[in-house]
Parts: structure tokens; C-alpha cells; sequence
């Protein structure tokens, strides 16, 4: 049922008109909390209740600065194709179970919204399809637990979501089969958003030169994009993952940590200067969609002068064109010993390649890059320097080019000879990337069992299992390793959590 309505209206001349072709419906603008019945009650017929639960608006609507409207239950909100909403006041929708705005006609998408600059949103559990993008120019925005679906271009240009410069919050959204980005931010803003545990999916459906995720830089605050999954459609062949930059002087700080991003046209990308970029503990995986290594295809791309900062550790890089390309001048850290610039490292590598050869790291600048303690094939491990030589292009193969330091390495896990049979024997885990709880096997006793992340920090311990199966449903998605002890022996592989 609908709620009923706020008793604080105020009566205003001129309200009650009869609805035309060309109506519209402005809000008093006098600190007063409208609900969707009140809307109905007061527009004139911009709004109209279709159902208990269904409301439809026919004209473009403004919620006024000083007012607020409530969405406090589960409805429908349709708009009409030739319909706007902006925003310019407080609007909260926090149903228990979800609401929905969308277009009266889905195959005629409505004109879309606006969160205007000094609005608050706080939208919960809302599904927002088949409509014309929102432009936010406001930084008081939460978004949880929402859905954004199928929007084209008309209040924005190139993205379904548009963002102002600020810090806002994105967290549990599905962005899923809009027109160009997922998100983006102006090249000469400052936009900071929080994007934690969302899912992208499919976005780009015109197959335009934008990524799923698309930044411009941060300010002197930083940009956080965290455990989120970032799906491409191989169809869309120009469509990247996510992206990050800096191009117009504006300093930029970014935090890209514990992401699954795969089937894109390239996985991370970060280009400009006076940028700082953490990249740690992804999963990015086939994105190759283009098959043009000239064009694309890396793991993550690092590209601008010597201000364009990375650190980079515990990322499974996987089936891409090339694993790591570095252009210009970019200076990257992808694992070091010395104190002053510790990098645990922790990457590791398999099958990044195009033209029939393996391209784990191509450092295609003139500056030192240390990459040790990596992985460089985590499906046929390398146990000597001169294998891995030959997946890394650097000053070996051009003089010109910065030299890659990549000893000490890891082998994955894997010893040599015997005792990587031995090992075999005594540790077995399945399935390897895992989700949720993997399955541990051994044919030797074991009596514990801990599990370590990238920084060597222990994230889990206990028992060795008698029914062979350890949870790691805590574990955020990235790469661990798994150690295991019995009689006064102790054995270790890695796993990556998904």
C-alpha cells in the first residue's frame, strides 16, 4: 500500500492546475518532505498514481533545494519518455526490499536526472533503468545496494553515471548493459568516489573508446576502486576495464586493490603525470576483446612521465596481450628487497602474449623497474633466471631501455627435481583460483595449516581439516599462501582467492 501523506504540505497558489503536453512540476522550494502520494496530490497531474504501488510522471519534475522527497517503500517510478527529474534538494529511498525508477515505455528511454550541485542523495536498494544517464554535480552522494541499467546518452554524454568532483560513495551497485562507461569523472575535476564490492557488467554496449570505469584524477584526495568484479562483453571489442588519469596538471591518487576484471579490451590502465596508483591483489584475466597488440590488450598499462608513480604486488595477471607495459617515462615498483622501497611483490603471470610470444613485462621506458619475488608462470613455473629472462623485454633486448631486476623470483610455489614431487604428494588444493572454501589433500599427516597474504601477514589459521576442506569465505579476493606443518616438516603453495 502506499504510505500515507506527510502532514507538512503547505497550501501554494497555483498548484492545482490541469496538466497540459508541456506541464512541468517544481516543488514549493519551502523546507517541506514530499512523498511520491503527495507528488500525486499536488503536481496537477505530472504525477499520477497507476497502482497502489505504481506511480507514473509526465513531465519533467524538479524537487526544489530546500525540500526533500522520501521513497520509504517498495514502488514503481515510471517516467515518461520526453521526462526529466532533477535533483536539487534532499532525495532519500530507502525501501525495505527495493524500488524502482524507470521508463513508462522501455524501449523509449526517458530524458534521465540530475542530482544538482548541494543536492543529497541517499539511495538504498533502487533500480534505476532504461534512462537517459545521471549527471551528479553534487559530492553527498551514497549509493548501496542499487542497480543502474541500460542508460543512453542525454543527461550525460559518457557514462551512465556521471560524477562531480568530491568524494562520493559507491558501494554493492550492478552497472550492467549501459551505453558507454559504467562511471566517470571530468578530466580537470577532482572526483574522488569509493567504489567497493560493485559489479560491472557488459557496459559499453556502443563499443566506444571508454572503459567500464572511467576517472579523471583525484586531487589531493585518493580515488579507492576495491573488490569490485569488471565483466566485458568480447563483442565490444573497444571497451576497456578501468582506467585512470591525469592529463590537465591535476594530481591524481589511486587505490585499485582486490578486483576481478576480465574480458576487456585491456584490464588496468593508468596514464598522465603527477599520479600515484596502488594495484594490488587483482585478478585480471583475458583481457584481449581486440586482439590488436598495437592497440591494447594489457594486463595494466602504465603510461605518462616520471610522476606517473606505481607500486604494484599480489595481482594474477593472466591471458592478456601483454602482462605489464610500461610507456614513456611511467617508474613503477612491482616487488624490491631494499628497505626505503620495499615491495613484497607477489604478481604472478601466465600466458600474456600475442604473435607467438610471451610478454609478461615490457618495460618500453628508459628507467630501472624492480620486479622481484614474482611469479612469472604460474602454469609451467620457472626454476632459472634465463627462462624468465626471455618473458621480460627490457635493456637485454634494447639498450635503451630501462633494465627489469627481477632476482630474487619466486617459482610459484614449485621446487625442482624431487622435491617438487614431494611436494605434490604432500600438499594438493582444489579448485585453484577458489571462491568461497578450497578442498586440501595430502598424502603425508599434517597437523596445522595457516594461510598468509601478500604482505606476510597471517589472515587465517587453524587445525589441519579431517575432512579435507577449509573455508576462506572471510578472505577478501587476491593471493594467499597456504602453509602446512606435520611431523616437523612444513610445506607452502599459493592460492588466489576469487
Amino acid at each position: 500500500m502506499r504510505s500515507p501523506a506527510i502532514p507538512c504540505l503547505v497550501a501554494v497558489a497555483g498548484l492545482a492546475f490541469a496538466p497540459t503536453a508541456h506541464a512541468q512540476y517544481t516543488t514549493p522550494n519551502t523546507g517541506q518532505t514530499y512523498s511520491l502520494d503527495d507528488l500525486v496530490a499536488l503536481s496537477g497531474g505530472v504525477f499520477t498514481a497507476t497502482s497502489d504501488t505504481s506511480y507514473l510522471q509526465s513531465a519533467d519534475f524538479t524537487l526544489a533545494a530546500n525540500d526533500t522527497l522520501v521513497v520509504y517503500d517498495d514502488v514503481t517510478w515510471a517516467v515518461a519518455t520526453a521526462a526529466s527529474i532533477s535533483i536539487a534538494g534532499t532525495f532519500i529511498a530507502t525501501p525495505p526490499a527495493g524500488a524502482v525508477l524507470t521508463a513508462e515505455n522501455e524501449t523509449l528511454h526517458h530524458q534521465g536526472i540530475r542530482f544538482e550541485q548541494g543536492s543529497h542523495v541517499d539511495l538504498q536498494r533502487v533500480a534505476i533503468t532504461h534512462g537517459g544517464g545521471i549527471k551528479c554535480l553534487t559530492a553527498d552522494l551514497v549509493l548501496d545496494h542499487c542497480t543502474i541499467s541500460d542508460q543512453q546518452s542525454n543527461a550525460t554524454t559518457g557514462a551512465a553515471l556521471e560524477l562531480p568532483s568530491g568524494k562520493v560513495f559507491i558501494s554493492h551497485v550492478t552497472f550492467e548493459g549501459n551505453e558507454h562507461a559504467a562511471i566517470s569523472s571530468a578530466a580537470n575535476g577532482q572526483a574522488a568516489p569509493q567504489i567497493t564490492d560493485c559489479t560491472f557488467l557488459n557496459n559499453g554496449s556502443a563499443n566506444t573508446n571508454r572503459p567500464q570505469i572511467n576517472l579523471g584524477p583525484s586531487g589531493t584526495d585518493t580515488t579507492l576502486i576495491r573488490n569490485n568484479t569488471v565483466i566485458g562483453d568480447p563483442a565490444h571489442t573497444m571497451v576497456g576495464g578501468i582506467a585512470f588519469s591525469s592529463l590537465l596538471g591535476v594530481e591524481g591518487h589511486v587505490v585499485i586493490d582486490s578486483n576481478l576484471v576480465q574480458d576487456n579490451r585491456y584490464g588496468v590502465t593508468i596514464t598522465g603525470n603527477g599520479i600515484t596508483a596502488l594495484i594490488t591483489n587483482n585478478i585480471l584475466m583475458d583481457n584481449n576483446t581486440q586482439g590488436d597488440p598495437m592497440l591494447g590488450g594489457s594486463g595494466i598499462n602504465l603510461y605518462g612521465g616520471n610522476t606517473n608513480v606505481t607500486m604494484a604486488y599480489g595481482n594474477r595477471i593472466s591471458g592478456n596481450l601483454w602482462g605489464v607495459t610500461l610507456q614513456s617515462a611511467a617508474i613503477a615498483n612491482f616487488g624490491d628487497t631494499a628497505i626505503a622501497t620495499f615491495n613484497p611483490g607477489g604478481n604472478s603471470f601466465a600466458n600474456n602474449g600475442n604473435g607467438g610470444v610471451t610478454y609478461a613485462l615490457y618495460n618500453n621506458t628508459p628507467n630501472p623497474l624492480p620486479a622481484m619475488n614474482n611469479c612469472w608462470d604460474f602454469e609451467q613455473p620457472m626454476t632459472d633466471p634465463d627462462s624468465i629472462a626471455t618473458v621480460i623485454f627490457d635493456a637485454a633486448d634494447d639498450a635503451s631501455l630501462g633494465e627489469v631486476f627481477y632476482q630474487p623470483f619466486s617459482t610459484c610455489g614449485i621446487t625442482t627435481g624431487v622435491e617438487a614431487a614431494e611436494v605434490a604428494d604432500a600438499l594438493t588444493v582444489h579448485p585453484n583460483p577458489a571462491h568461497g572454501a578450497i578442498n586440501v589433500g595430502s598424502m603425508r599427516p599434517m597437523e596445522g595449516y595457516a594461510l598468509f597474504d601478500v604482505r606476510g601477514q597471517l589472515v587465517q589459521n587453524g587445525s589441519w581439516p579431517k575432512d579435507g576442506r577449509i573455508s576462506i569465505s572471510s578472505l577478501r579476493t587476491g593471493l594467499y599462501l597456504l602453509k602446512a606443518s606435520g611431523n616437523a616438516a612444513e610445506y607452502s603453495t599459493r592460492i588466489v582467492v576469487e
